[in-house]
């Protein structure tokens, strides 16, 4: 009798295992990978990340954890920096990592877990953009097991995604998952990839159900074969254009929010209305990382500010409070300031007699300086590993982009040469910002035309002395290497005397006109500390109050200024130039005998 209730038992469980499994009941593994290169032949994984679960799952995680496995590189393999600059994966990250093999034998073990009810012979994998994955775990396959059959059968939910939601603006795993309101970390891991791929996966799902009928795997299957990618007729746009239609010209900021009420990105506008629907015009020329970003943007909330350059600063503040993922500039990230000693060898946090030079931004220009003295007086050897160091931080490279050794060494002392007569007669400090000041200003008298002027900005953003040597880079010759270092001296006063200015600038009196309207209430914002301590409407005629911080020393001014003060004022700076420009009546107090007008202001911004 057992036997005969056994067998009825198989008989009953074949026959369930013989049923099509819906999709929403079908268990898979979400998978992903990190690499080096974008395929086998050029690079490695690094990372694998996948979990078990079913889209009828109300957390797509289910009973499963997430299982992720740092993998091990061959011993010539390195990490590209862009690699490890997105996924925070270094070679420390790999110490502890484990073969290819086990890793792809414990892949097995998860997709032919016993309790697994599927009835397919191979398991279901889900990847988004499975082209890139797919040569890699089949490699890992035919390195491994190469006498089976591929084990899984891959569904790519970016396929599926260009077929049902052909007019997004883009369908990369960010942001679909973002258009469905999953947020993702911003460094990219296997893990986290494995849980949004999975959140996608049951999103595609119920839409396939709803749109197409499509409920099991093989409908899916030949609905992908049959069917081709829709070209894109337009960008469909996921935020109601009503919530932007009613959007007042006026100056304020605005934040782009996803479904799920996620912070996005905060942007400032002198009026609401124009700025925020210029980024839904059908065609509008959109860096890839804003159109990702519209992707998922669903709601929108403004703040109504009393001018443009009240809207920048609020605007900087904001984004330091909150660091929405999308916003590249502005950012706390891990930036610092720190101060130096005045012959650059030594830092601190806060400015004192013995460290009186800043703050300055802590980075290339601070690594640059680090051995500047010493370079100086001839005692820094190129050719010892410190030496060497402070070479590539001066040039600010990295060793793969920097000259060799002897051309590096020869385009120093055409430096030195070329200075000889003020580096014996200079201190470190004093030779940097007199020679800057000279670089500096050979630069504006040959700033003739408009290109040349927006090569001055980016010098002041920081960006262009590095994008002038890391152009040069194939091409580095003796002098190559002395311009660069001439560079780095320029762009380095030019962060010193930046500095000077924003300490003057952190306890003043700021008004200016109304555009092409000077008969009008000006505009007239007090700072104090660097912050805005009052704004306020004024006749014409008003004559501006003396900031109340006026007495205070440049050594406190300068402890007041903390990298939130510091990107404010930077900002404040960046708004004067567009009051300028507009022909605006600008004047700047600094004390009850000091005050800046239009023609004044507009030589000081030449050096700051």
């Amino acid at each position: 009798m057992a036997d005969q209730n056994l067998t009825n038992f198989d008989k009953i469980k074949s026959f369930l295992f013989s049923m099509p499994t819906t999709l929403l009941d079908l268990e898979i593994l979400a998978l992903d990978c990190q690499t080096t290169g974008a395929n086998p032949s050029r690079g490695h994984i690094l990372e694998m990340g996948w979990l078990r679960t079913r889209a009828s799952f109300k957390n797509v995680v289910g009973e499963s954890a997430v299982q992720v496995y740092p993998i091990r590189l061959p011993a010539e393999a390195t990490i590209p920096r862009a690699v490890q600059r997105i996924t925070g994966i270094s070679a420390q990250t790999l110490e502890a990592g484990r073969s290819s093999k086990t890793v792809w034998n414990r892949l097995l073990a998860a997709a032919n877990s016993p309790d697994r009810i599927s009835s397919q012979e191979v398991c279901p994998a889900v990847i988004h953009f499975s082209r890139f994955e797919e040569p890699f775990l089949r490699d890992l396959h035919r390195r491994n097991g190469p006498a089976g059959r591929f084990p899984f059968r891959i569904i790519c939910t970016h396929e599926i995604a260009v077929r049902l939601l052909p007019d997004l603006p883009r369908r990369g795993l960010r942001a679909i998952a973002g258009y469905y309101g999953h947020c993702m970390p911003e460094l990219k891991r296997s893990g986290d990839h494995a849980v949004a791929t999975a959140f996608v996966w049951q999103k595609m799902v119920h839409l396939l159900k709803s749109t197409c009928g499509i409920t099991k795997l093989d409908e899916l299957f030949d609905w992908l074969a049959d069917t081709r990618p829709a070209g894109r007729s337009k960008r469909a746009f996921p935020m109601n254009p009503e919530i932007r239609r009613q959007l007042p010209d006026q100056p304020g900021i605005y934040r782009m929010l996803r479904a799920n009420g996620d912070l996005l990105y905060i942007g400032k506008a002198k009026s609401l209305k124009q700025r925020v629907n210029s980024y839904f015009r059908p065609k509008a020329p959109h860096a890839e990382h804003t159109l990702e970003m519209l992707t998922q943007a669903r709601d929108l909330k403004v703040t109504l500010t009393g001018s443009a350059l009240e809207a920048a600063i609020l605007e900087s503040d904001e984004i330091k409070r909150h660091s929405p993922p999308y916003n590249i500039a502005l950012r706390c990230r891990q930036r610092r300031l720190a101060f130096c000693t005045k012959d650059f060898a030594r830092q601190a946090e806060f400015a004192h007699r013995d460290y009186p030079v800043g703050p300055l931004p802590d980075g290339k220009t601070i690594e640059a300086l680090a051995g500047f003295d010493s370079w100086l007086k001839g005692g820094m050897q190129l050719n010892a590993e410190k030496g060497r160091n402070i070479g590539y931080s001066m040039l600010a490279l990295a060793p793969e982009y920097a000259p060799d050794m002897d051309c590096m060494q020869a385009g120093f002392e055409i430096f030195r040469a070329r200075y000889r007569s003020r580096l014996a007669k200079q201190a470190p400090l004093r030779f940097l910002t007199g020679l800057g000041a000279e670089l500096w200003r050979e630069r504006l008298e040959a700033a003739a035309s408009s290109e040349m002027a927006q090569d001055q900005q980016d010098d002041i953003d920081g960006a262009a002395a590095q994008r002038e040597v890391s152009g040069s880079e194939h091409v580095w010759s003796p002098d190559a290497v002395a311009g660069a270092i001439e560079r780095m001296v320029r762009h380095s006063a030019h962060l010193i005397r930046r500095t000077r200015w924003f300490c003057l600038l952190s306890e003043s009196c700021l008004a200016w006109s109304s555009a092409g309207q000077p008969a009008k209430d000006k505009k007239l914002v007090v700072f104090e500390k660097g912050a805005v301590l009052q704004r306020d409407d004024v006749q014409p005629a008003s004559k501006i109050p003396t900031p109340p911080g006026f007495a205070r020393s440049f050594q406190t001014r300068k402890n007041n200024i903390d990298l939130i003060t510091y990107d404010r004022l930077r900002v404040v700076t960046t708004e004067l130039r567009r009051l300028i420009s507009e022909g605006r009546e600008v004047e700047l107090r600094l004390g009850p005998r000091k005050s800046l007008g239009t023609k004044a202001l507009v030589k000081a911004l030449q050096w700051v």
